[in-house]
């Protein structure tokens, strides 16, 4: 899955991959800086719209915002 962020640094960046990796510990995660969207994405959780859900809310829990990205 993929969502966009309004990360603008790797502090942001950090808090983000922080917040979700201690609530998701067994999927991988990384963020996109270079991106115009500040893509986070994520490998080994469903791709559904409730799990879409949860990482957004995680996201929003750090003080950032998080929209879904569907291919």
């Amino acid at each position: 899955m993929k969502f966009k962020t309004n990360a603008k640094c790797a502090g942001c960046s950090g808090a983000i991959l922080g917040a979700v990796r201690a609530k998701f510990p067994n999927a991988e995660w990384s963020l996109d800086l270079e991106n115009v969207d500040k893509v986070l994405e994520c490998h080994g959780i469903p791709d559904d719209p409730e799990q879409a859900a949860r990482i957004i809310k995680t996201i929003e829990e750090t003080g950032f915002q998080g929209s879904w990205l569907r291919d």
